[in-house]
């Protein structure tokens, strides 16, 4: 299996989403409806275990008892049986907290009163059709299919409500935060544990917005993952990303990104990631012929924009920086038995 440079990996989860829907596929088609109708963004791989759950118990929860599960050795049940053992508890997560602690998940239907619609640049509510106001806390959004999604983020009251709730745990286009104040956007936030949006879906979603008649020189865009500025600690502790915001304009934020996007498409990367290369090989000169071998399978470079996927050949095993894979993936959603890590 051929090995990437560290660049190539840090550009591969944008670029390439493939090698996650393939693994995706095999846990569950949940997990992988609506990709290929350009929802791109595939669920994070630790709350699998909660889209895969037929009771959508916490994703938490479930992985305390997945990890419990993976530290039995020799002959056991497949995780779902094992996990219908009442019997089964593990430290710090008491049966009844995995049993109480569940997450609502929404059909193609029952999302529909969680839609929002635009109008003379302000957001509304489709089901009752007033002006949105989500408080100084915010709601949490999803756009799927040319469609905006928002609730309050619900985690204090059961069943809870997630990014996941809108959504269905299928895929998305992009998942955030926002704060509206009666009707006019004010703040994004582009978070999301469950999707973990990548610049290239924050983009899609300024693009939307704009196009929808958001003027994003007013509105505010958290850019602290875009900028990379590191969350700041107290007592040790990263103190949280709300907490931690960077601002820009939204105009600001989407002509970087903008940028940035030319710069890729334009292979400008490639040529670096060539120079980097060259210079490495040059400082390596006095290496035996077997080691400068293997330092250039290390530095191979990825195909350029035009090519199929851009992010590297695709003999390049997802797995390479997510761990083993079991032999055995769930078997869709009716989930009879599931040996394979999911991942956290």
């Amino acid at each position: 299996m051929r090995q990437i440079s560290p660049m190539q990996a840090r550009r591969r989860g944008r670029n390439c989403p493939h090698d996650l829907v393939k693994l995706a596929k095999k846990y569950s088609p949940v997990l992988v409806k609506g990709f290929s109708t350009g929802n791109i963004a595939v669920v994070d791989k630790r709350s699998w275990l909660e889209v895969c759950d037929r009771k959508h118990r916490y994703g938490a929860n479930l992985r305390a008892y997945y990890k419990e599960w993976k530290r039995y050795e020799g002959p056991k049940p497949g995780f779902w049986e094992w996990l219908d053992d009442e019997s089964v508890e593990v430290d710090g997560v008491p049966r009844a907290k995995l049993e109480s602690e569940t997450v609502l998940y929404c059909d193609k239907a029952e999302r529909q009163k969680f839609a929002l619609t635009f109008r003379d640049g302000m957001l509304y509510t489709v089901a009752d059709d007033v002006p949105v106001d989500t408080g100084d806390d915010g709601w949490i959004f999803v756009l799927r299919d040319g469609v905006l999604y928002g609730s309050e983020k619900v985690t204090t009251q059961v069943p809870r409500i997630h990014h996941t709730s809108l959504s269905g745990g299928e895929c998305v286009q992009t998942a955030g935060m926002m704060v509206v104040s009666n009707g006019t956007l004010n703040i994004i936030y582009p978070h999301s544990g469950h999707y973990r949006p990548s610049e290239n879906e924050v983009l899609v979603l300024l693009r939307f917005l704009e196009g929808h008649g958001i003027e994003l020189e007013d509105v505010l865009v958290d850019v602290q993952r875009i900028q990379k500025v590191s969350r700041e600690r107290s007592n040790n502790v990263k103190v949280k990303k709300l907490d931690n915001a960077h601002f820009w304009n939204g105009r600001m934020a989407r002509d970087f990104l903008e940028l940035k996007d030319f710069v890729w498409h334009s292979d400008l990367f490639v040529d670096l990631e060539r120079c980097v290369a060259h210079i490495e090989l040059q400082r390596h000169q006095h290496l035996a012929e077997a080691e400068q071998q293997r330092l250039m399978k290390a530095l191979a470079l990825p195909r350029t924009s035009s090519s199929e996927c851009v992010c590297g050949d695709d003999d390049v095993d997802m797995l390479d920086d997510c761990g083993d894979m079991d032999a055995h993936p769930l078997a869709g959603c009716t989930l009879d038995v599931v040996d394979g890590p999911l991942y956290f």
